[in-house]
């Protein structure tokens, strides 16, 4: 089907409740229409469904090194089977040479990938500095996450310095934790983070990224991700979510779309099912880099 109309969708984004009609021409929306009433094309009846935008997660433990199989097995288990098709994930440093060498072998590890993907830097916070983040900007890396763990080192960063490197490419900061600090503790700590944050006008998340769940709509803006996924747009690939309406989670226009209360059906990828009916299917390669070019262009 090279032009067909996917008719009366109803579609849940942004926390509201839609019916539209989308025409798609060689796998792209061409365009978006409460109806498509005199146009003679194949029609797709999806009034069983919710339609979403397909979901992005974060992994940023994604296992490196696995042989195949694994690596099909955990796409399969924590991505495809749950409606994502774009994965955040990071690469590791421990000193400032390391970074370009860490960087091409996480993107060496992912050439099999299904999934397309964003690649954030996790680093020590002791090598934020004005060379590391120079260098961030110019590989087109939206995210950083600083480990917390110890509290003296983190406030020893030159925020300042930092601020004025970012007016071109505002890098989002995220809290990470690598051991396993008592709840009381961490919490002092994601306060002193927050606080410095918020003084230093600096872009960030409050909290830490939430494990392979679907990113929420602010997070997806922040990070750049949206609108390149996360949304249905005029030229822009055909990829959505198939859920089964649920009699006992009834939506009306407004209300809140939860993922977790509908079975997935189907999941459209760019033209291919990753999705349909209980199976999931693997295209090793299928996935590129979401190189992201302006960082939190669409936030307030």
């Amino acid at each position: 089907m090279s032009k067909y109309i996917i008719e009366n969708a109803d579609i849940a984004r942004h926390n509201s409740m839609n019916k539209i009609s989308l025409l798609v021409e060689d796998n792209r929306i061409a365009a978006i229409r409460k109806s498509f009433s005199y146009y003679n094309y194949i029609r797709l009846n999806v009034t069983p469904f919710i339609m979403t935008p397909t979901h992005v997660m974060c992994d940023i433990d994604l296992p490196f090194n696995h042989e195949f199989s694994s690596f099909k097995a955990y796409f399969l288990n924590h991505f495809i089977s749950k409606g994502c098709t774009t994965i955040l994930t990071s690469f590791k440093i421990t000193y400032e040479f390391e970074f370009m060498e860490k960087l091409e072998e996480r993107k060496t590890s992912l050439l099999c990938s299904p999934l397309d993907y964003t690649l954030g830097l996790m680093s020590p916070a002791h090598l934020i500095k004005p060379e590391v983040i120079r260098i961030c900007k110019r590989n087109k890396v939206p995210v950083i996450w600083i480990s917390m763990d110890d509290i003296t080192v983190f406030k020893s960063v030159k925020w300042g310095w930092i601020k004025g490197l970012l007016y071109d490419y505002p890098i989002t900061f995220v809290p990470f934790f690598t051991t396993k600090l008592d709840k009381k503790e961490k919490i002092k700590h994601l306060k002193i983070w927050q606080k410095t944050m918020k003084t230093e006008k600096i872009p960030h998340f409050s909290e830490e990224i939430q494990q392979k769940v679907p990113l929420p709509l602010d997070q997806l803006k922040k990070i750049g991700i949206y609108p390149h996924r996360g949304n249905f747009l005029s030229g822009g690939e055909i990829s959505y979510n198939l859920y089964m309406k649920n009699d006992d989670y009834p939506l009306s226009d407004g209300s809140s779309f939860h993922y977790e209360s509908h079975v997935l059906k189907c999941t459209m990828n760019r033209g291919k099912y990753n999705y349909l009916n209980d199976q999931s299917y693997f295209y090793p390669g299928a996935g590129k880099e979401l190189r992201i070019q302006t960082p939190g262009f669409f936030t307030s």
